[in-house]
């Protein structure tokens, strides 16, 4: 996203890459991302607006979020969409699958195939076909190159300094690093991670010995529709509970709301001796599939259909009685689909603090020279521990902030 609109404003942009087939965070998520008051919400007559937006983040992480980055990524949200559309030539839609626990509204925006894979390959497209940018893939940062207190370009692996006006760090958080978890989140830091492991926290290091200010450190999302059958970390989505999904645990019991939302669902799924069965009907089957995660889940294996409570019962070895029990008092049907599920985390929410021109800023409020960030290595929107994430916020802030920082490399000099 900062690639292009840097390159959109007339700036000459390196794109370095670690290794574009290893799957980044945007590739393994829904391709979900919240933005207020757009078209795509107009045309389907949603009523949104940045305030609103507002208003349901802080209901969910009180005050929790750097008021100056909320009012940013809300209040300039609604661009990412209409760039996305109308500069990059994406296929943008609202996404009516359900309604997200967290948004009053309707507002996560998607390509067609609401996949993240499907909108990462069409703006690594974009990007590789763009004249003004320059894509090097396998391309290892290992460190910046600081020249006078500012940041002048970065160190490559292979020896080499690309130097340039303005750096951006847009290089994931820290939820494959464990000795940053176990300094930050401890609460997370036994958890399985389930993000990509490109996020090792590199980014916020480097950020970290310039003297950055960094907020929000024991935020992070969690993940309850792990499917743990899987060795390959299939996720089944956050759409399900609000399709009417139910979880039980090893007793045929549901243990919890699961309409409490993703990330503080997590510690409970986590919490069930033997992990937990994930439920639902055939009609949130149906509307589950439009989505990607869900999509490749269902391909692997991963869900099961049971005509019937013994079927299912015996499918993953409960007790008949108490479930039939549980899927009566929760008006569940046959015929039934499910998964063996359990808890991970997907990324950090913690990260550095910028200015409104996605700046990274010291403690003492100054800029670092030339240093721009976006996505995990900055602060997201969630405040502090798991609870405050809601579904497509981190993409948002990821998006939106890219957007920033693109601009500000096309438009600013130090």
């Amino acid at each position: 996203m900062g690639a292009l609109r840097a390159a959109q404003g007339g700036a000459r942009v390196c794109l370095l890459e670690r290794d574009a087939a290893q799957r980044s965070n945007l590739m393994i998520s829904g391709g979900l991302f919240a933005a207020a008051g757009t078209r795509f919400q107009a045309a389907l007559g949603v009523e949104d607006e940045p305030a609103l937006f507002s208003a349901d983040i802080r209901r969910k992480t009180g005050d929790g979020v750097p008021p100056d980055l909320l009012r940013l990524v809300t209040c300039r949200s609604a661009e990412v969409p209409v760039f996305l559309a109308d500069e990059v030539g994406l296929p943008i839609l609202l996404s009516t699958t359900a309604r997200f626990p967290g948004h009053s509204v309707l507002r996560l925006h998607a390509t067609p195939a609401e996949s993240g894979a499907e909108l990462s390959t069409l703006l690594r497209d974009a990007a590789r076909q763009h004249p003004r940018i320059a894509w090097l893939d396998g391309a290892e940062a290992i460190g910046l190159v600081v020249e006078g207190g500012c940041v002048t370009g970065v160190r490559l692996a292979s020896g080499e300094t690309p130097r340039a006006a303005w750096s951006l760090l847009a290089c994931g958080g820290f939820g494959g690093n464990a000795a940053l978890l176990a300094e930050y989140v401890p609460a997370a830091a036994g958890a399985r991670h389930v993000g990509s492991s490109a996020s090792d926290g590199r980014g916020v290091l480097w950020a970290r010995s310039l003297g950055a200010s960094l907020a929000c450190m024991d935020a992070y999302q969690g993940q309850p529709h792990i499917c743990s059958e899987s060795t390959q970390a299939h996720r089944l989505g956050a759409a399900l509970p609000a399709l009417g999904a139910i979880m039980v645990d090893r007793k045929g019991r549901r243990f919890t709301d699961e309409r409490a939302g993703p990330s503080e669902l997590t510690a409970h799924v986590l919490a069930q001796i033997g992990g937990a069965v994930e439920i639902w009907d055939a009609d949130a089957q149906a509307a589950a599939l439009r989505q990607g995660p869900f999509r490749a889940a269902t391909e692997a294996g991963m869900v099961v259909a049971c005509a019937n409570v013994l079927a299912l019962a015996a499918r993953f070895s409960l007790p008949a009685d108490a479930l039939a029990q549980t899927l009566a008092e929760a008006g569940q049907r046959p015929p039934f689909f499910a998964a063996a599920v359990t808890g991970g985390i997907a990324h950090t929410q913690g990260g550095v603090i910028l200015d409104d021109c996605a700046r990274v800023l010291r403690a003492d409020g100054a800029p670092i020279p030339g240093l721009l960030a976006a996505g995990g290595v900055a602060c997201g929107l969630s405040g502090y521990g798991a609870a405050g994430y809601v579904p497509g916020n981190g993409l948002a802030q990821s998006f939106t902030l890219g957007l920033i920082a693109g601009e500000t490399a096309s438009t600013l000099s130090h």
